[in-house]
């Protein structure tokens, strides 16, 4: 038969038991609640004191089962039995050995009750049952948180490339603007320069054919020929310079540039493009569980089993830890002020020692968490601002 917890359920003979034997029970003594095979009944009756009274082993209204507890019911450190129930420790449970090495020197340690009421018995299942529907809500929770994650991260990265294709699309506008505009201009300079040149070659074709005329008449021409070629000569040399003079006048060439808006040159002259993730908290850290009409505080809880040993005596202290302030930070780091030894410790999640402690030159009375990373100790006659990332220590500085 399997029991709420998976383990098996098992009627063997509790003296057999003890000798590391496996005998199957088959009678029950109701009076000391022991369960025995025929052989070991007869050595009860006969050598353990008072009256018994033995019932079939099948007879459910005198069996007891034995629940195997899977290991709850011994001590994690030395895997003896858990006897006792340690009220200074935050209700530890221990065993003799326990006791004996770590709980000495306690004042309310008492043995462990040999049963609880029905009412308190069914309240804690009830407990169980929902704190185990609050993690599975809480498990669901995260994974939906996941997901969500991953489509806030597939959202950002779309409308980043939404923006890159904005860019190209305004730049590609752009450019068929300017390509459309350089098209009117190069067919109006084309235009310009090809009535220039052809002015330009028609002086040219003009004096070439005047000059092997005037060369002709020079070589081979009568003192009347000479005379007027001459006279010929000086109108069309004139009139080629006028022609020539106006040319050069009006003459000019075109440059051809891109004149940008400051907004975009400024995107261009950028190393890198300025844009930054920004991550808001939704919901601050669990403050608890709510469960059978109390609040546990989890934080609370581990800080009180590991607040002896995590703020020990170390070297630089004069006297012994007293905590006289204490802090959550947002991402479940604690700082802690030690009044006696004048210092400031930071502890992550799990209680570790975050960097090294600062110690104060003044007496430290109390510490509070403002913002994501910051602390303000109060001492006597000053307040501290304390920076606290997670990737370095603590700095310091002083606002009073």
């Amino acid at each position: 038969m399997d029991d709420a917890v998976g383990g098996k359920v098992r009627n063997t003979c509790l003296p057999c038991e003890r000798d590391k034997k496996t005998t199957t029970a088959t009678l029950m003594c109701t009076v000391c609640d022991e369960r025995l095979c025929h052989d070991c009944s007869k050595n009860h009756q006969k050598y353990a004191i008072g009256k018994h009274v033995f019932a079939d082993i099948n007879n459910s209204d005198y069996v007891k089962t034995q629940v195997d507890m899977k290991g709850y019911d011994h001590c994690k450190d030395h895997s003896r039995g858990l006897v006792y129930v340690c009220q200074d420790h935050n209700k530890a449970l221990c065993c003799d050995e326990c006791l004996f090495i770590n709980h000495r020197k306690c004042e309310n340690v008492e043995k462990i009750l040999q049963s609880s009421s029905s009412n308190a018995q069914q309240s804690t299942s009830n407990e169980i049952q929902q704190i185990v529907a609050e993690a599975a809500g809480l498990a669901s929770e995260i994974e939906n948180n996941v997901n969500e994650n991953e489509k806030q991260t597939n959202k950002l990265l779309t409308e980043m490339d939404n923006k890159k294709q904005h860019v190209i699309a305004r730049c590609d506008e752009a450019k068929t603007r300017i390509k459309h505009e350089l098209s009117v201009v190069n067919a109006s300079d084309k235009k310009r320069l090809h009535e220039r040149k052809v002015n330009a070659s028609s002086v040219q074709s003009e004096l070439e054919g005047f000059g092997a005329v005037f060369k002709q008449v020079l070589e081979h021409g009568n003192d009347n020929e000479k005379r007027i070629i001459n006279a010929v000569s000086e109108s069309i040399l004139t009139n080629s310079h006028i022609r020539l003079n106006e040319m050069k006048q009006t003459d000019y060439a075109t440059s051809r540039s891109l004149e940008w808006d400051p907004q975009v040159t400024s995107l261009f002259n950028m190393n890198s493009l300025k844009v930054k993730l920004k991550v808001t908290h939704l919901q601050g850290p669990s403050q608890g569980v709510q469960a059978s009409g109390r609040v546990v505080d989890t934080r609370s809880l581990v800080l009180k089993q590991k607040t002896k040993t995590v703020l020990r005596h170390e070297r630089g202290d004069k006297y012994n830890t007293w905590v006289t302030g204490l802090t959550f930070l947002p991402d479940g780091r604690i700082a802690a002020i030690d009044g006696n030894n004048d210092k400031c410790v930071i502890l992550d999640a799990r209680l570790q020692r975050s960097g090294q402690p600062y110690r104060f030159k003044d007496k430290p009375r109390d510490v509070t968490c403002y913002g994501d990373t910051n602390l303000a100790v109060t001492l006597r006659y000053d307040i501290f601002v304390i920076a606290t990332p997670r990737t370095h220590g603590v700095t310091i500085s002083n606002v009073s």
